[in-house]
């Protein structure tokens, strides 16, 4: 079995794993194996996101930037 790839959650700029540390495999539907182990978000993982995201809409220049950059 071929090694499955190891992903993180990008979050504020960074690369995360899970605050917890717990993943699981997930699993293409096509041919129903483990393709790649990702981290298992739970709330305190989703508010940091959540968080990160709104500062930067409302506190960056994001918001103002045109489409095409």
């Amino acid at each position: 079995m071929a090694e499955l790839k190891n992903y993180q959650m990008y979050i504020n700029g960074e690369w995360l794993a899970a605050q917890s540390g717990k993943t699981f495999e997930s699993i293409n539907p096509s041919n129903g194996k483990p393709w790649a182990v990702v981290p298992e978000a739970d709330e305190v993982d989703v508010d940091a996101a959540v968080k990160a995201a709104q500062r930067a809409f409302t506190k960056e220049p994001w918001p103002q930037m045109p489409a095409k950059e």
